[in-house]
């Protein structure tokens, strides 16, 4: 079977493994946007691990989750109202990911907040591949240059980076996502 992905540039490996850690508080995307999110992630290689970190005691914040689980996304609820508990629950759980034998080659961080700075160093510094999804009035420059240009992205940009691409979706719900809807 030939793989007629469009990437940035190259083509994907089917070896190469992708997560998604989406921090809910800073950024909440629509149905349609964690469609494409699934979309971009599954043109860079394997997703094999995706979670949206939220705060249950927001409405807004555990309606996004109810969509994204639609589109396999592990809803990981932080009940703790302390300061930044879900950065650092976020922060944990990737720093445990990438600790295992089976670690993700790319890290897709759904989140502007500068706070994730130090993470990303970490993560670059053991040779993972990082790019990062922010809204435009809440990215921090501090991420944008960490990861560069080619690695930095707004959400409003997942249609035109998602153009082309026709990836099967396999999740709960069987979804699958065509080039006519990602165009939309």
């Amino acid at each position: 079977m030939t793989d007629n992905h469009r990437t940035t540039g190259k083509q994907k490996s089917q070896s190469q493994r992708v997560a998604i850690l989406s921090d809910g508080e800073n950024v909440q995307l629509n149905p349609k946007q964690g469609e494409l999110l699934v979309a971009f992630a599954l043109s860079k290689g394997c997703l094999d691990f995706q979670r949206h970190y939220y705060n249950p005691q927001h409405k807004n914040q555990v309606s996004a989750k109810n969509q994204l689980e639609n589109l396999g996304f592990q809803g990981v609820p932080v009940r703790n109202s302390g300061k930044n508990s879900v950065d650092k629950q976020f922060v944990f759980d990737c720093i445990k990911r990438v600790a295992t034998k089976l670690s993700p080659d790319i890290i897709i961080l759904v989140s502007g907040d500068r706070d994730f700075a130090g993470l990303i160093l970490v993560l670059m510094a053991l040779g993972k591949t990082v790019i990062v999804f922010a809204r435009r009035e809440s990215a921090s420059k501090k991420l944008i240059k960490l990861v560069g240009d080619d690695n930095f992205h707004y959400v409003d940009e997942l249609p035109s980076l998602c153009a082309g691409l026709k990836p099967q979706l396999k999740k709960p719900k069987e979804l699958s996502i065509q080039a006519d809807q990602l165009s939309g």
